[in-house]
């Protein structure tokens, strides 16, 4: 699978308009020095040839470098990489405390007014793209309210400051960008397992629990949510590809110096090897969060052992 997406990748990137050697043009090059930039990318290559080449490279670790900074790759990623991690960790730990018990709530509750109004309120943040949500929120809470920062990571000035007054820092700053990405996450989350926990309680075992006379609180949370659970890390674990992909676009829009900031002023500069380097990295995280899922498969079930 990552050999494949690093191929479609590669080829994409080669194939769309632009020449990252536009960015050194001088009026006083002439033909042979854009020609001799050109070879020293290696882009003279045929671009099965240049695949080979990369791949063989990224195989030993060498990503190569930057075309706009002369950064060795790895180390700018590795520089983005805890950023990104804290937004998606995050914005992961935060949907399923939201999105699991208002599900679970709301199914036990079908067709009364909680259920009709966190219906309503779901359909419209999936209406919602990302990006405008972002805009909206620098708009009324930093802007006009002035509660938090528009964007950044952490305040420069506290480059030199106690790590618990970091951590809080980059918490406040964390706020918006979190926010942003939950309310898209939440929303379809919510629906479906609100589905599922109808469908469950309709099982004939909930009926028998019901009739021997267990309590409500524990057919929901000891039957009803475990059995409900199984489909959602099968949707959570779907939907990891819009969760990381969509932090890309928050990150852009709050400054937020993760490798969706990185990638994106990649793509304006045509810097190929960045934009590898966070497809390579981007993928690994999604098979990686692919493959928890599949182990929590087997917390959450144990016949699939």
């Amino acid at each position: 699978m990552l050999l494949l997406i690093t191929i479609i990748s590669f080829l994409i990137m080669r194939l769309a308009p632009g020449d990252p050697t536009q960015m050194y043009l001088d009026p006083k090059m002439g033909a042979q020095d854009i020609i001799q930039i050109r070879k020293n990318f290696g882009l003279d290559d045929p671009l099965p040839i240049q695949y080979i080449k990369w791949l063989k490279n990224a195989a030993q670790g060498n990503l190569g470098y930057s075309y706009s900074t002369g950064k060795p790759v790895l180390t700018a990623i590795l520089e983005r990489l805890p950023a990104t991690l804290i937004l998606s960790i995050s914005s992961l730990i935060c949907i399923l405390l939201i999105a699991c018990p208002i599900g679970l709530y709301i199914g036990s509750h079908r067709n009364q007014w909680p259920d009709h109004i966190i219906t309503i309120v779901s359909l419209i943040a999936m209406a919602m793209p990302a990006f405008w949500v972002g805009l909206m929120l620098i708009l009324f809470f930093s802007l006009k309210l002035d509660l938090f920062p528009t964007s950044g990571y952490l305040n420069p000035m506290l480059s030199d400051a106690p790590i618990l007054t970091k951590i809080t820092d980059i918490a406040y700053h964390l706020v918006l960008p979190l926010t942003t990405t939950v309310i898209g996450g939440i929303a379809g989350l919510i629906r479906y397992n609100r589905f599922n926990v109808i469908a469950i309680l309709s099982q004939d075992y909930i009926q028998a629990a019901r009739a021997r006379g267990i309590g409500e609180g524990t057919i929901l949370l000891k039957h009803a949510f475990k059995n409900a659970s199984l489909p959602i890390i099968t949707i959570l674990g779907l939907s990891l590809p819009d969760l990381i992909g969509g932090s890309l676009v928050i990150e852009y829009i709050f400054s937020w110096p993760g490798m969706g900031q990185l990638g994106i002023a990649a793509v304006f500069q045509r810097d190929y090897p960045i934009l590898m380097g966070t497809v390579l990295f981007t993928s690994i995280l999604i098979l990686i969060g692919n493959r928890l899922a599949d182990l929590a498969y087997r917390w959450v079930d144990p016949r699939i052992r």
